[in-house]
């Protein structure tokens, strides 16, 4: 029986903790979140098994929620797309992802060779997956979908650089849409929240580096933005007081 990773399992906890706390697993969890970081033995909820599906089914059903007017036929092909999603990227990690990480590690042309391998694989996962998807539903849509299985990200850190850098141009602010977009549609097949962000981590690098060539103090451009942020915050709590 394939079953899902301490990473896994700490993700589906952010999903849908009240109901794991009702089964009376809050101290199991607790511990498997303070062990995250150290830890690649896996075992938890197995796949296949109710606690599972019940889980994948209510993200699935939060992810749906977003797209508004699907007809029931095509709402009904989505969600199954997504459950397929979920339970083949479980399996594809589950079997190659301990393998995956070694290779990481190593920096011969043979490991190159066979990490590119699987990648290729897991990218053949996101297209069928995407493909499934725009059969029912429109690009905007798709790119809800993507959203939901990477919690927003995307749009949060776009944000974050147009608040830091006010000054961003057109084009600057388009190079960083794009290679957030590129994280994103990489993101979706990871098995773990925490390598979702990590994949995005990735590319801030990425961006942060752009943005320094481009000529922006970036430890300059946070402080500045902390301090927006913190005499805006001060501006609204004098509000409220008065």
């Amino acid at each position: 029986m394939r079953v899902i990773t301490n990473h896994e399992e700490t993700d589906m906890r952010c999903d849908d903790e009240s109901r794991v706390r009702s089964r009376k697993r809050v101290a199991f969890m607790a511990a498997l979140a303070m062990a995250i970081a150290g830890t690649t033995a896996g075992v938890a909820i197995a796949q296949g098994s109710s606690d599972y599906e019940q889980v994948i089914a209510g993200r699935a059903d939060k992810i749906i929620a977003t797209l508004g007017d699907v007809g029931d036929e095509a709402r009904g092909r989505v969600r199954e797309a997504l459950l397929e999603f979920y339970r083949s990227t479980n399996v594809w990690h589950e079997t190659n992802g301990a393998r995956r990480k070694e290779l990481k590690s190593q920096q011969d042309e043979t490991a190159k060779a066979e990490l590119a391998k699987l990648e290729e694989d897991l990218g053949a996962v996101r297209a069928r997956f995407v493909q499934g998807l725009s059969a029912d539903l429109s690009s905007e849509q798709v790119a809800k979908v993507k959203d939901g299985l990477t919690y927003n990200v995307l749009h949060v850190t776009e944000k974050a650089y147009g608040e830091m850098i006010e000054r961003l141009t057109d084009e600057q602010k388009q190079k960083i849409h794009e290679w957030l977009v590129e994280a994103r549609d990489l993101a979706i097949s990871e098995g773990s929240s925490e390598a979702k962000h990590g994949v995005f981590g990735k590319f801030k690098g990425r961006i942060n580096n752009y943005l320094s060539q481009q000529g922006y103090d970036l430890k300059a451009e946070e402080k500045g933005w902390q301090a927006r942020r913190t005499a805006a915050a001060a501006g609204n709590t004098t509000k409220e007081s008065n």
